[in-house]
């Protein structure tokens, strides 16, 4: 009996999908060439690649995607239509990938645990970031020079570049950047449970905006939080011009700022700090608009189409596109950005006023 291993329904251990034998079925549909992603971390990054899947898709239908991440990013590629294998990074993955050869292989990390794989893996072709021998980073191909010498100079990346994230992996692939978006599906029943949820919180049917406050920003780079009073000051603002109702959101590690912003802003709707990713994705999905520095929230917002007022000093906004859903502010200041992890003052993000961000979202909403 002769089964036909390159079909896309092909289980190996168990029937097809259809239950059928290979022989005379008339679904056989074979992948044309598979290429492998490996974008282990960080989680707002991982999100910020997906627009990569959509252009391999978009220039080859009949690929077969395999994306490798970590275990906490892993849920953020969940239900994605372009992914056709998602692994995590583990031992048994590992193993498997070893045994494999590839057509492609895209690596966009720069730590040793991905490049030095991205090396050692069998493919045809290889784009994005590599593992020397002697022990350095290096770029794998004429396309990745461009986003390794990016990381190497300041210069280039803070005054020169001009273009997104999402343009650089693309271009860096070979492929066309047509302004391919964000892939993230949230699952009917986490949008049941999250309409649910805000329901039990919202008794106004009649009720203003929803604009989500995002007080968190990661454990890398503290330096990009906006100032905490100003966020209360915006709430009271929103609420005393009826513009719409603050939704305070942070994970764990705002935990106690949440609540302790909560005691300044009499009505603020409060989302649990302790939500896991897809829940809190999902509530964000509720937001009528998403104000908050540059962060994972924001990528979701981003992600689920939502009006964003992204906040910048730190960090490069440059890199971001929202797709003309919102907009940009930083404060100017001359020595951002710096992508410091501590700062003595911390101008930039200071320097953006609660006022600013007020009129911000008065000409967006």
């Amino acid at each position: 009996m002769r089964w036909r291993s390159d079909c896309r329904y092909f289980a190996g251990v168990r029937p097809c999908q259809y239950s059928r034998e290979c022989a005379g079925c008339n679904t056989h549909r074979p992948w044309k060439e598979n290429c492998l992603i490996i974008k282990l971390a960080a989680k707002g990054d991982v999100l910020r690649t997906t627009p990569l899947v959509s252009a391999l898709k978009q220039h080859s239908p009949n690929m077969k995607i395999t994306w490798l991440t970590d275990h906490d990013a892993a849920p953020l590629l969940h239900n994605n239509p372009s992914i056709d294998d998602l692994l995590c990074y583990q031992a048994a993955s590992l193993t498997q990938l070893s045994a494999q050869s590839f057509d492609r292989i895209i690596c966009l990390d720069k730590e040793p645990r991905a490049a030095a794989l991205a090396t050692i893996l069998e493919a045809d072709k290889k784009t994005g970031f590599g593992w020397d021998p002697k022990g350095f980073l290096i770029p794998l191909d004429k396309n990745s020079r461009y986003l390794y010498d990016l990381g190497l100079s300041d210069q280039l990346k803070f005054r020169v570049n001009r273009k997104s994230y999402q343009q650089l992996v693309i271009e860096m692939a070979g492929l066309e950047y047509a302004n391919q978006k964000y892939q993230y599906v949230p699952s009917e029943e986490e949008t049941r449970w999250a309409a649910g949820y805000l329901a039990k919180l919202i008794k106004n049917k009649n009720r203003l905006p929803l604009i989500g406050l995002n007080t968190g920003v990661g454990r890398a780079f503290p330096t990009k939080a906006w100032p905490a009073d100003n966020y209360a000051r915006l709430a009271a603002s929103l609420k005393k011009e009826r513009i719409g109702q603050a939704v305070l959101l942070g994970g764990p590690d705002e935990r106690f700022l949440v609540k302790r912003l909560a005691k300044k802003i009499p009505g603020a709707i409060v989302l649990p700090a302790d939500l896991d990713i897809r829940q809190f994705a999902a509530l964000i999905s509720l937001m009528d608009m998403l104000v908050g520095a540059d962060s994972l929230a924001m990528h979701l917002g981003i992600a689920l189409d939502k009006k964003v007022i992204a906040l910048f000093g730190p960090t490069c906004e440059q890199e971001i596109d929202l797709y003309g859903r919102g907009e940009k502010l930083s404060a100017g200041a001359e020595c951002s950005p710096c992508y410091r992890a501590s700062c003595p003052d911390l101008k930039c993000m200071a320097g953006i006023s609660p006022g600013d961000v007020l009129a911000a979202v008065k000409r967006n909403l």
